[in-house]
């Protein structure tokens, strides 16, 4: 299903030929095809809150690329479609998609959603730009050749949450995940990797991503006497299991994992998060970058645009910058192409590119079909409802 598929993409050809004609007198850029790309978000259902500002930030991407000219001259021409945040639907809209002939295929925010189309793209040979968390859906590269990433690994996310917890002897846990690929394989790789340092989980539950309380996992995890509650989801259910955690009057530091670092939640939360630890990129808390950090001027600039451009859906997220990551991961390997641009030849430069981009630098080659490394996550602590880097 298509979401404001109309505006979003009748918006986008608009911006794509005001791109070309900006080129005034270029030979090749008046004259160039575009280069055909589509989008599967979760623009509905319990991912929107992902899909919303990635699809927004996709689309931000777009528009400055073809402002500018495009690439080599080449506008972008970019569909998106809705997945509805269900497997089923990702699976037709990237056959959909598949008509069109893309270079390339954007998505989806979801683990569950994105290993459902990951085998498509392997079958039509068209490179896959994933938005999901699980490393799962990019590992063994010898089984996902035209599958990359953007987002941070969750094994990473996990190293990092550990690095942090370990200086506060917080390694006896309690672990609350999202009931699906994201949670369970969230869950696998934070204790893959906890284990040679000492940690262990002492009670497990699952979450539905729409469940409306949570008292039976909090009461479960109140009960092991854990030096820390992590949560492995994503809203709305990291919502719910802070109400539930507030309820029980619960005083065990409680840890977030990367899906939930949107400036959604403290908004909908209030001052009953405040306390909490979340993982997060650098969007959250951009302010507090020194002047020289690399991604500091990035974020100048991509925040204020994407809240003034896209009101309903600020606050800016790190949700968004995969979507603006995502375009400029595209821009950069085109621009390494040499010769004519095809699926293939496409799959061959990102397997190839490094770039700086608003989460961080990005390093693909062909043994890692992933660009962000450890030191890209920061541990935010909030503080009267606003993400801050904890001390």
């Amino acid at each position: 299903m298509m979401r404001s598929f109309a505006s979003r993409l009748v918006a986008v050809l608009l911006v794509s030929l005001l791109g070309v004609c900006a080129g005034g007198a270029t030979n090749a850029g008046a004259a160039a095809e575009p280069y055909v790309i589509g989008a599967i978000l979760s623009e509905s259902g319990p991912g929107s809150t992902l899909g919303r500002p990635e699809a927004d930030s996709m689309e931000m991407g777009v528009d400055e690329i073809n402002k500018a000219g495009g690439v080599n001259g080449h506008p972008i021409q970019l569909t998106i479609l809705d997945d509805q945040s269900d497997a089923t639907t990702a699976v037709n809209d990237f056959r959909q998609l598949l008509d069109k002939h893309p270079i390339a295929i954007f998505g989806t925010p979801l683990t569950p959603t994105s290993l459902a189309i990951a085998p498509l793209a392997e079958k039509a040979q068209v490179p896959l730009v994933s938005y999901a968390s699980s490393v799962s859906v990019v590992a063994p590269v010898a089984q996902h050749q035209w599958v990359f990433k953007v987002p941070i690994n969750d094994t990473e996310v996990a190293k990092s949450m550990q690095a942090f917890m370990k200086k506060r002897n917080q390694t006896k846990v309690s672990f609350i995940y999202r009931n699906d690929d994201y949670g369970k394989t969230g869950m696998a790789h934070f204790d893959d990797a906890g284990k040679p340092l000492g940690f262990e989980i002492l009670s497990n539950d699952a979450i539905a991503a729409t469940a409306s309380d949570a008292t039976t996992q909090i009461t479960h995890a109140k009960a092991a006497n854990p030096q820390a509650i992590i949560c492995w989801t994503s809203l709305p259910s990291a919502n719910v299991i802070l109400k539930a955690y507030r309820e029980l009057s619960l005083q065990t530091p409680i840890y977030y994992s990367d899906g939930a670092a949107t400036g959604v939640f403290p908004k909908q939360a209030g001052a009953a998060l405040d306390g909490a630890y979340i993982a997060t990129m650098k969007v959250n808390i951009y302010t507090e970058l020194a002047a020289s950090d690399p991604q500091r001027k990035l974020l100048e600039h991509y925040v204020p645009d994407f809240e003034k451009g896209y009101p309903k859906d600020a606050p800016a997220s790190i949700f968004g910058t995969w979507g603006y990551d995502g375009v400029n991961f595209l821009k950069a390997a085109l621009m390494k192409v040499k010769g004519p641009v095809t699926t293939a030849s496409l799959r061959d430069a990102m397997e190839n590119t490094s770039f700086v981009g608003v989460s961080g630098t990005f390093h693909f080659s062909p043994t890692q079909h992933y660009g962000l490394a450890e030191e890209s996550v920061l541990m935010a602590q909030i503080e009267n409802e606003h993400f801050r880097i904890a001390k």
